[in-house]
């Protein structure tokens, strides 16, 4: 098996696998096989990375994928885990909270011990190509709090002057606020705890309502909800959000808005599922910027693949010289043992002589090694010494 062909994605995604599916796939992840290898879980994702040793392992792996999961392995795994590091793949391209949710996972994985050295190496490189992408960019940072702006604004039209409601003031809903804020609306921040609304509100210049609002939430225009956990309203709040206008944008996962209430918003209901469904991270081939991050993540995948290459003909280099080191250990040992009294002058000359033999011997595998760029020679050193 090639290098690379062990490294095994799992992947589940908001555009094609529904919330509950994701939930159901993460808890067996979990369950199954978090101390085998990395898992990532976001808003919109859950995937698994693995290094499989086994192929017959790839079949029972699908098995446990929902529908319309998918399972990649070798270079497209490893062009995967590159392009969500690098924002490629998320709802808002370039967004900078995969790459604090991805180093979660690696520190995850690391107190685990779950996370294999060529695991390790890869997430490794694709922080450092997400953090390099982050650095070309001279614009205000953008998050999926961006998208729920703009969600709502398809709907009720532009925001500035108007009032939105964030509840939540966890760091999706810092994002929302400052998102609503930097598009001119009226901001109220809504929270469990009235401290950490209040926190967030004089952060942001925002105002702040009651967590249940009551009637009060009728006369906001927008409301997007970022929380852990479910958003519990009462009787009032509930006819008043329902009778009223507003459009809800639901980027908590799972879904914090009430079923109940969900149920009578329809259109003016936006959940993570929907805005992946609705903001496919396309770029026509005129944006430059994209290109750039394609570009990037081509040559960072190139790199991984050529390192990865050249590890396993350094390992095969060096197991084949310890394996000559020890049989001439066990040669020379035996021929000391037929001559205890040679001279120690003579025993170095027979030693270095032996040596010279070895390296000579080997100076042709070992160059051939050096040279080996698909992995044909490695295949064949370790065939023919058994390594």
């Amino acid at each position: 098996m090639p290098p690379a062909e062990s490294i095994v994605a799992l992947l589940t995604h908001a555009r094609d696998v529904p919330a509950a599916e994701r939930g159901r796939f993460a808890e067996w992840a979990r369950a199954d096989l978090e101390s085998r290898g990395l898992i990532l879980e976001t808003c919109h994702r859950v995937e698994l990375y693995l290094n499989l040793a086994e192929e017959r392992d790839e079949e029972a792996l699908r098995a446990r994928l929902p529908a319309g999961g998918s399972l990649v392995r070798g270079e497209a795994a490893v062009r995967h885990a590159v392009a969500v590091a690098a924002g490629r793949d998320s709802v808002v391209v370039g967004e900078d909270q995969i790459l604090h949710q991805l180093r979660a996972a690696m520190d995850g994985a690391r107190a685990r011990r779950s996370i294999s050295p060529l695991l390790e190496r890869l997430f490794s490189v694709a922080l450092h190509a997400g953090r390099r992408a982050r650095s070309w960019r001279h614009a205000r940072p953008v998050s999926l709090a961006d998208a729920a702006v703009d969600a709502i604004e398809r709907q009720a039209g532009p925001i500035a002057g108007r009032s939105i409601l964030v509840v939540g003031s966890g760091g999706m809903g810092r994002l929302a606020a400052g998102a609503a804020a930097h598009a001119g609306a009226v901001v109220a921040i809504a929270n469990r705890s009235p401290d950490a609304a209040a926190a967030l509100a004089k952060a942001v210049g925002a105002g702040v309502t009651p967590f249940d609002p009551g009637a009060d939430i009728a006369r906001f225009d927008g409301i997007i909800v970022a929380i852990g956990g479910p958003w519990r309203l009462g009787r009032i709040s509930s006819r008043a959000l329902r009778e009223g206008g507003a459009t809800v944008v639901d980027l908590s996962m799972p879904p914090a808005v009430p079923a109940r209430v969900a149920a009578n918003l329809g259109t003016r209901l936006v959940t993570v599922d929907d805005l992946a469904r609705r903001d496919r991270p396309t770029a026509s081939p005129a944006d430059r910027a994209v290109a750039r991050l394609d570009a990037l993540i081509d040559r960072t995948t190139q790199e991984f693949l050529t390192w990865l290459e050249a590890s396993e003909r350094r390992a095969a280099a060096d197991v084949l010289v310890q394996q000559a080191e020890r049989e001439l250990q066990a040669e020379l040992a035996e021929l000391w043992r037929h001559l205890p009294d040679l001279d120690p002058g003579d025993r170095a000359k027979v030693e270095g002589m032996s040596r010279h033999l070895a390296e000579r011997l080997l100076r042709g595998p070992l160059e051939r090694l050096r040279q080996d760029v698909d992995g044909r020679h490695e295949r064949a050193v370790r065939e023919l010494w058994a390594l």
